[in-house]
C-alpha cells in the first residue's frame, strides 16, 4: 500500500497553508493569500461604517468638538474601503453624509468639512496606502501628498467660506485670517496653510497608525 501511494504521488503534497513553499519555485515560500470577503459581510461591514460615521458627525455637530470625531469618520471609511473595495468604500461615505445631513443639518460647518475635507481625504487615503511611515522614501513621499492636500483644502474651505458667509454656524475663515496676521490677509492666508500642513500631517500619522491596527485585527 506504501508503495502504491508514492507511484500516485510521487512529488507529495503541496502544504495546504498560505505561507508553504511551491513546487519547483526554489523553496520560496507563497505569500499569503487575501481572503474574500462575502457579501453578505461586506454589506455588514458598509452598514456599520455608515452608522458609526453617522454618530461621529452628529457628536461634532452639536458638542465643542470637531476635528477628533471627524478623523474617526475617516478611519471608518478607510476601513471599509480596504476590506471591502472602493465601490464599498464610496457607499458608505454617501449614505453617512446623507443621514448626516438629516441628523445634523443646523450646523453647516460640519457637513462642510465632512463633504469637502475628510471624505476627499478618506479616498486620498486609500490610493496612497502603499505609503506608509515605514521607511524615509515612502513617509517623505506620503508627507508630501498629504502637506498638498491640506493646503488645497485651505484654499476650497476659504472659497466655501466665502461663498456660504451668510449661512448660521459657518465659521468666518476670511476674517479669521485677517485676524491672525493682524490685518495682513496674505500674511494671515501663509500661516493659516502652514499651520493645516502641520495638523494634517499629524492627523494623518495617527490615522494610519490606527487604522493599520484596527484593519489588522478585523476578521
Amino acid at each position: 500500500m506504501r508503495a502504491y501511494a508514492d507511484i500516485e504521488d510521487p512529488f507529495g503534497s503541496a502544504p495546504e497553508s498560505s505561507g508553504g513553499e511551491a513546487p519547483g519555485s526554489g523553496g520560496q515560500p507563497r505569500p499569503p493569500r487575501k481572503k474574500r470577503l462575502p457579501p453578505a459581510r461586506k454589506v455588514a461591514y458598509s452598514a456599520i461604517g455608515a452608522a458609526l460615521s453617522v454618530v461621529m458627525i452628529t457628536i461634532a455637530a452639536w458638542l465643542p468638538v470637531t476635528v477628533a470625531p471627524l478623523v474617526l469618520i475617516s478611519i471608518c471609511y478607510n476601513i471599509v474601503s480596504e476590506k471591502c473595495g472602493i465601490g464599498y468604500g464610496v457607499i458608505t461615505m454617501l449614505v453617512s453624509v446623507a443621514l448626516g445631513f438629516l441628523c445634523s443639518a443646523a450646523n453647516v460647518a460640519v457637513l462642510v468639512l465632512v463633504a469637502v475635507v475628510f471624505v476627499p481625504y478618506s479616498l486620498l487615503c486609500f490610493f496612497i496606502r502603499r505609503l506608509d511611515y515605514k521607511g524615509v522614501p515612502r513617509t517623505v513621499a506620503r508627507m508630501l501628498i498629504v502637506a498638498a492636500f491640506a493646503a488645497l483644502e485651505v484654499l476650497i474651505v476659504y472659497n466655501i467660506g466665502n461663498a456660504l458667509i451668510a449661512v448660521n454656524d459657518y465659521v468666518d475663515l476670511s476674517g479669521i485670517i485677517s485676524f491672525i496676521a493682524g490685518g495682513n490677509f496674505a500674511l494671515g492666508y501663509v500661516m493659516v496653510t502652514l499651520i493645516a500642513v502641520v495638523l494634517f500631517v499629524l492627523v494623518d500619522f495617527v490615522y494610519v497608525y490606527f487604522s493599520r491596527r484596527i484593519i489588522a485585527k478585523l476578521k
